[in-house]
């Protein structure tokens, strides 16, 4: 049996070609310089860029030079091109033009299968750097949403630090007043934050519903704001990732966080909720004013002229109105793997 070679299997498909070796022998060194790319890449990138620009000025060269021998051929002895009837030397010629055309493919098609394995070995690892980026969890929503505990256990589930940003202001609030400052001083307000110990952030009495109301009126405040968007974004970029919640991280504090997440309820319900905790306490206080406090809150959050409370446009929204702790979790990781998917 006659082996047919690559060209002519590809001019005339026949079914001796696959049984041919002449016919697999190209496309495994295609395979095989394609893995060599890929390898290169993998390795070392500099050798990776030699080789294949290498083999792309080599394939060029050669090129060129049979393209100007053929057109050469064509003007000064045309027959050598049609007929065999023709000087030897012109033959010769053609052959070797001929000859040098296929190098030139060759060494094209192999420079090809190099940039198609360092392609192939750059996507990988692209995919493989993605998979591993630092997981930032922006959180934001409004008072007594549910996003607070639902930050802490998104945390503690993936083994995250978690940030309340609110206590943040909680504590800038709380220093102001213990300044003897009123809460609309902005230079006080300013000094507070720009001073502000991280260590005091546990203190139990940044976790009432005074402290939150205060902490609206100097969160609206920019230089204040400015201030402590540093801290929240150095703690956002600790090397595994962090979980914060707020009402501007994922707009302002870290508008590229992989992970968006918008917590909301109706106004009657976080009332309802916040009234529980006062009841808790031993708080009287009627639900009415509490409503009252919760749009008050709700209106001056979202109002105000820097980082106003709205979600990101990326962000997924998670209604909890109908939720308890529990459920509201088990969607909260359901968009967190969709996201991540």
């Amino acid at each position: 049996m006659t082996s047919l070679s690559f060209m002519e299997c590809l001019a005339s498909p026949q079914s001796d070609c696959f049984a041919s070796p002449s016919f697999w022998a190209p496309l495994a060194l295609l395979a095989i310089l394609t893995a060599v790319g890929f390898v290169a890449w993998r390795q070392e990138v500099v050798v990776f860029r030699r080789l294949r620009r290498r083999s792309l000025l080599a394939a060029a060269s050669v090129l060129t030079v049979s393209f100007a021998a053929i057109s050469t051929i064509a003007v000064v002895d045309p027959e050598a091109i049609t007929t065999t009837d023709t000087s030897p030397f012109s033959q010769t010629a053609w052959a070797v033009a001929l000859t040098s055309l296929g190098a030139g493919v060759t060494l094209l098609a192999g420079a090809l299968s190099l940039a198609l394995g360092g392609r192939l070995a750059k996507l990988m690892s692209r995919r493989a750097a993605q998979s591993n980026l630092r997981l930032i969890i922006a959180i934001d929503g409004p008072a007594a949403s549910g996003k607070g505990t639902l930050a802490k256990r998104i945390a503690q589930h993936f083994s995250l630090p978690c940030l309340d940003t609110g206590l943040l202001y909680r504590a800038v609030a709380r220093d102001v007043v213990d300044q003897g400052q009123h809460l609309n001083d902005v230079a006080a307000a300013v000094a507070a934050a720009q001073r502000l110990n991280a260590a005091t952030l546990d203190d139990p009495a940044l976790r009432g519903p005074a402290a939150g109301d205060a902490a609206s009126i100097v969160a609206r405040i920019p230089a204040v704001r400015a201030a402590l968007l540093d801290y929240q974004r150095r703690f956002a970029s600790q090397p595994d990732g962090a979980v914060l919640d707020g009402r501007d991280i994922g707009t302002i504090v870290c508008p590229d966080a992989p992970i968006k997440i918008y917590v909301t309820a109706t106004p009657q319900e976080r009332a309802r909720r916040r009234h529980i905790e006062h009841t808790q306490r031993g708080e009287t206080v009627p639900y009415e004013t509490v409503l009252a406090d919760i749009l008050q809150r709700d209106a001056r959050d979202s109002s105000r002229d820097i980082a106003p409370m709205e979600p990101a446009a990326d962000a997924a929204r998670l209604d909890t109105t109908s939720l308890d702790a529990d459920a509201a979790f088990r969607e909260a990781l359901k968009i967190i793997a969709a996201k991540k998917a």
